[in-house]
């Protein structure tokens, strides 16, 4: 069997044709600036790439649509709802701002698994958030410190869990805090790491009692990787515990708040997906592939 690369090697990284490491250590701060605050109140509403930064802004913009300002993030995939979407928009909102690549965006976001980060930037600059979007950006630095490539496997947390990842799949167990990240990661992992993971339905803990009953006892590879501690986390946990290969209890980051502990779990987990795919070999970017889906599909 070949061995597999060496994380802390440098040739292990010429892999990384895209260059999705850089964009990865720099991200915090790299978003588009809006002129200023939009008027209120703001709805938001997000397609393909936007769709989690439009969940996760939900509990402060809980309207979809609304009279004042609505974000439209149109992060492709729309296979036609988007046209209907803007014309509901219009009617209904004194301004209607579209972020992403298409030629209907006005803010443009470039196609990218990153994205979700932008979107969110953006709109909390153009809402009067600053201050949040600014805490949201120091918790990706104070994360990017010990997870970039020149930090060594021993102290890297992406780079370990990655190597207790191979051959194995992910399970997201995630803190009801974090609306929908399970899901995020699901897309996240896959894009960049080329691999599958299983992000649980609403009911999750029926789930993890129910989907893993017949084959627990034959091993199934597994990993149940636990994001933020409440009383369903810690349920879920004593229900796996005898059902997956192991359980990895990921470290709370140094943030306050769910939006920002939410970003910064995802920006940790985006850091592994990227491991991941240099140890088996693949290039953490996009394939070409992907940009004549988003052509055809809008």
């Amino acid at each position: 069997m070949e061995a597999l690369p060496d994380l802390d090697h440098l040739e292990t990284y010429k892999a990384d044709q895209s260059r999705l490491g850089r964009a990865l250590e720099h991200l915090a701060g790299d978003f588009p600036r809006p002129e200023g605050p939009f008027p209120p109140p703001y709805g938001v509403v997000g397609l393909g790439e936007g769709w989690w930064p439009a969940e996760l802004l939900r509990s402060r913009f809980p309207d979809a649509l609304a009279r004042g300002t609505t974000f439209v993030l149109a992060g492709g995939y729309g296979l036609g709802r988007l046209e209907g979407l803007l014309a509901a928009a219009r009617e209904e909102s004194e301004r209607v701002v579209v972020l992403g690549f298409g030629p209907e965006a006005e803010v443009f976001v470039p196609s990218s698994p990153l994205s979700p980060y932008r979107y969110l930037r953006y709109v909390l600059e153009a809402t009067g958030e600053g201050e949040l979007g600014a805490q949201v950006d120091a918790a990706l630095a104070a994360e990017a410190e010990r997870l970039v490539p020149y930090v060594e496997s021993p102290q890297n947390p992406a780079k370990l869990l990655a190597w207790g990842l191979i051959e194995r799949i992910p399970l997201w167990v995630a803190s009801e805090r974090y609306p929908m990240l399970a899901q995020a990661l699901q897309q996240l992992f896959a894009r960049v790491a080329k691999s599958l993971s299983i992000a649980p339905p609403p009911a999750a803990l029926e789930f993890f009692i129910t989907a893993l009953e017949a084959r627990h006892e034959q091993g199934d590879p597994l990993v149940a990787v636990v994001l933020g501690d409440d009383e369903e986390t810690r349920l879920a946990k004593e229900v796996l515990t005898t059902r997956v290969d192991y359980l990895e209890e990921l470290e709370p980051p140094k943030a306050k708040g769910p939006l920002p502990e939410a970003l910064a779990y995802w920006y940790r987990l985006a850091w592994t997906g990227y491991y991941l795919a240099l140890l088996y070999r693949k290039d953490p970017g996009d394939h070409e592939v992907l940009e004549r889906l988003r052509e055809a599909a809008g």
